[in-house]
């Protein structure tokens, strides 16, 4: 049997940045195209471990580190957690894909050889990768989407300092109804890692906050505007905290964006 090494790695490198692809919109996080593209590298590259005459439990092992480094690659690492999401949904992403192909495998095709599967001579591999493959992700995203979790609750801000502009992932939480006692606006409470450069465009503001675990000031910041869910907003302020929020989480919106219609 003649194997075209070079189309194989081909056709899993399309297969992986597609899943990569289809991860990073569901769970909405911020990656840079190119990324995913070095990722997907990586993973196609794994396939030439099935020619190493190793066991099996050895060659299993291996393809789990290629995966977790796949999905550091792809969104770097934040926390275990983070890292462990996004591999848990790359997996699910496989398993549906994979699934599908199988099943148009045992309906459709006459006989195959080893994971390539061929119908009338033409590898029914590449023409589902090509045509239908992109058809079932973009059905899962938009299944994923209906679904009532706490990614329901996650969304893109961007937030804006006269010619500076700071995207981040934030978190609506009717836990954070920080106001300032003075002027009445909300707050919303950004990790202080992503807010480098602003400290020489603005004065800032300090703010009474009491939690749980204490209370204190909280340095806060007037931006110009911040833009959420396509909707340009304003009269908020953006308090630095020194937290790290969980599962890759920049921001935390303030409980008045609820009640103004804003998410």
């Amino acid at each position: 049997m003649t194997i075209y090494v070079d189309l194989i790695f081909f056709v899993n490198f399309a297969y992986d940045f597609l899943l990569l692809l289809t991860v990073g919109i569901v769970l909405k996080r911020k990656v840079k195209l190119y990324r995913h593209m070095i990722s997907a590298f990586i993973g196609a590259l794994s396939i030439f471990l099935l020619f190493l005459s190793w066991n099996e439990t050895l060659l299993f092992i291996l393809k789990i580190v290629v995966s977790i480094l796949m999905c550091v690659v792809s969104f770097k690492y934040i926390s275990l957690r983070y890292t462990f999401n996004n591999l848990c949904y790359l997996y699910m992403c496989s398993v549906i894909l994979a699934g599908f192909l199988y099943y148009l495998d045992l309906e459709f095709s006459y006989h195959h050889e080893g994971i390539i599967f061929f119908f009338d001579g033409v590898s029914i591999n590449y023409v589902l990768l090509i045509i239908l493959a992109p058809i079932v992700l973009v059905w899962y995203i938009h299944s994923s989407k209906k679904l009532k979790s706490t990614y329901n609750l996650y969304y893109n801000l961007e937030i804006y300092f006269d010619n500076l502009k700071i995207n981040c992932l934030s978190l609506f939480d009717n836990g954070n109804s920080l106001k300032d006692i003075v002027t009445g606006k909300p707050v919303i409470i950004v990790n202080k890692k992503i807010m480098k450069g602003i400290y020489n465009i603005r004065d800032p503001m300090y703010i009474p906050f009491n939690t749980v675990s204490g209370s204190g000031l909280m340095k806060c910041y007037k931006p110009s505007y911040i833009i959420l869910n396509n909707q340009k907003i304003y009269n908020y302020l953006i308090g630095i905290s020194d937290c790290n929020f969980s599962d890759g989480v920049e921001a935390i919106l303030n409980v008045k964006l609820l009640e103004d219609k804003y998410v």
